[in-house]
């Protein structure tokens, strides 16, 4: 057993904050469930409910009891302890293994919060405890929070990859670079008077540029990493009565969308997310857009028809159904897409499909986009592959890009901006203003792993975490 020599059973480790808890597992009835202690206090707890604490890093079958040896078991469970700094947060950690049972959780809950100094965790604060304490970087510790969030394959293997530091290795190898840069111009600044030698010039300008090189391919490939980690948005859009729920129905396999001739059936979102080919997809049918003749409906349609606008704005590919015995398709597709916003950034892929192909009148001659019936099946298995198609296009091919944030693009965006001036001003002249712009981009590189001060951050990304993380 491990020797805690302070009488309150705090281990000295220098950290005067709250004892902190939590549950660590989904809530509900289950075979087993954790709570996890962190802080000064999780040796002190263990001694109160096992009459010990166990050898660090090994689990030790005991009953638990409430306040000492004379109150009753309240569960057989094994307990471990990690001393600091050899744990997750880098603070004296304890887990409780319990058994499942939602009322055996509560009891431990409400008895913890009744010791001295503990409380419960607020949401990421394990994680931020772990930030703070030097366990893991802040790209890191979003990593964590993008396993936990994975949906697919692809997705669980992109944070991985940041879990295990590409973006870290990445980005302070930029900065270690732009420091020592900046390291040459501090001692050029000291012999100011001298003429500075051509190839110390030369070298600077050829660092930028590498450095730059660099940066533009991570933030040329920035936009498939998000995507990847977020999952590609399809919105099917249409007017009213092209057959977009029907689609929709096809693509889940299931009823999830009402069907009726009635155009207008459609009148708010209906949000759906499917996995195909290992890419996370949140595929999102939408209220029929009415223009001409057709305007005129009422508040709660109109309403559906701004948020359709909105969903085909926001999407990454839009499916723009359109009936086969429509007078005009071309003409049809043009005014579906004049609705869009006309100055939409890194817009969405528009993709025509002319449906109802199985009631479309022999001989009509019609634009050379997919034809499909979905309730003929025809075209169908055409159009799976086309889709799928789209989405290899959007997600990475081969190594998961760095960057997986809009935190990350933006830092890398400054830092780049700054290279760019650098790269502007003249060695001789100006080298501190030189040095002042290689500063600027190292910091900007610095918010990325947390090695400068991102208090301003912390509560952003740790709030997004659930509580016993």
């Amino acid at each position: 057993m491990v020797d805690i020599s302070s009488p309150d059973g705090f281990s000295g480790n220098g950290f005067s904050g709250d004892t902190i808890f939590a549950l660590a597992t989904p809530q509900g009835r289950s075979a087993v469930q954790i709570i996890r202690i962190s802080g000064p206090g999780s040796a002190r707890i263990l001694r109160k409910m096992t009459g010990a604490v166990p050898d660090p890093r090994q689990a030790h079958f005991t009953a638990l009891r409430f306040d000492g040896d004379n109150s009753t078991v309240i569960d057989q469970a094994l307990v471990l302890f990690f001393k600091t700094p050899a744990s997750a947060t880098g603070e004296d950690t304890a887990e409780l293994h319990l058994h499942g049972s939602p009322v055996l959780g509560q009891m431990v809950m409400e008895w913890l919060e009744t010791q001295p100094r503990m409380r419960l965790a607020d949401r990421g604060e394990f994680t931020r405890r772990a930030f703070l304490n030097g366990k893991v970087n802040l790209d890191q510790a979003e990593g964590i929070a993008d396993i936990i969030d994975a949906d697919t394959i692809a997705q669980h293997q992109q944070a991985m990859r940041q879990l295990d530091g590409a973006l870290s290795a990445k980005s302070e190898s930029w900065r270690g670079a732009i420091i020592a840069l900046s390291g040459q111009l501090e001692a050029l600044i000291d012999f100011a008077d001298e003429d500075l030698p051509q190839d110390v010039a030369d070298h600077v300008a050829s660092g930028i540029a590498a450095v730059l090189a660099e940066m533009e391919a991570e933030l040329a490939s920035s936009r498939q990493g998000l995507i990847q980690r977020d999952g590609v948005q399809v919105a099917i859009v249409g007017r009213p009565n092209a057959g977009k729920s029907t689609l929709l129905n096809h693509l889940i396999g299931d009823d999830r969308a009402i069907v009726s001739p009635e155009a207008g059936t459609t009148r708010d979102l209906v949000q759906v997310a499917l996995d195909i080919d290992g890419v996370a997809v949140h595929l999102t049918d939408t209220a029929g857009i009415r223009f001409g003749a057709d305007q005129g409906v009422g508040a709660v349609e109109e309403e559906g028809v701004k948020r359709a606008l909105r969903a085909a704005s926001d999407a990454h590919l839009v499916l723009m159904l359109i009936d086969g015995n429509d007078d005009d398709p071309a003409d049809v597709f043009a005014q579906l897409r004049a609705e869009l916003p006309a100055d939409m950034a890194d817009g969405p892929d528009l993709q025509p499909i002319i449906t109802k192909a199985d009631a479309i009148t022999p001989g009509r001659v019609l634009p050379e986009w997919p034809l499909i019936s979905v309730q003929t099946g025809l075209g169908m298995v055409e159009l799976d592959q086309l889709i799928r198609r789209k989405l290899a296009e959007l997600t990475p091919h081969d190594e998961a890009p760095v960057l997986t944030r809009q935190r990350h693009v933006s830092a890398v965006r400054d830092a780049r901006d700054a290279l760019d001036r650098a790269g502007a001003i003249s060695l001789q002249d100006a080298p501190e203003l030189l040095a002042e712009e290689f500063r600027l981009a190292a910091h900007a590189l610095g918010r990325i792993t947390g090695r400068v001060d991102v208090e301003d951050v912390l509560d952003h990304i740790f709030s997004s975490f659930c509580i016993g993380k």
